[in-house]
């Protein structure tokens, strides 16, 4: 897999969890005191792929990305998906080889 591939793979990927939190939001409404499960954990995960992968692709810093949010992303999460990305990109080379 090269690095333009994996980019646009994980790209994919953020745009289908995009359209499962935007499908979950909807629920809200029918379920009591608006608790919908797996949306916490979606946006959550959604955020810190977001910037993992400005980041990671970009080498956009994080003041750039996000700046009124109270809330500091898990740093750890973030590393992983990073690591996670590189080990993908550092297998294709080794079989490119």
């Amino acid at each position: 897999m090269t690095y333009k591939e994996l980019k646009q793979k994980v790209k994919e990927e953020q745009k289908s969890l995009a359209l499962r939190i935007k499908e979950l939001k909807k629920k809200r409404k029918e379920s009591p005191y608006g608790f919908v499960d797996g949306l916490e954990w979606a946006t959550y995960d959604f955020r810190h792929r977001h910037i993992a992968y400005c980041q990671f692709f970009n080498k956009t810093p994080y003041d750039k990305i996000e700046r009124t949010c109270n809330e500091n992303p898990s740093s750890h999460r973030i590393e992983t998906l990073e690591k996670e990305w590189e080990s993908q990109l550092d297998e294709a080379l080794r079989h490119s080889a």
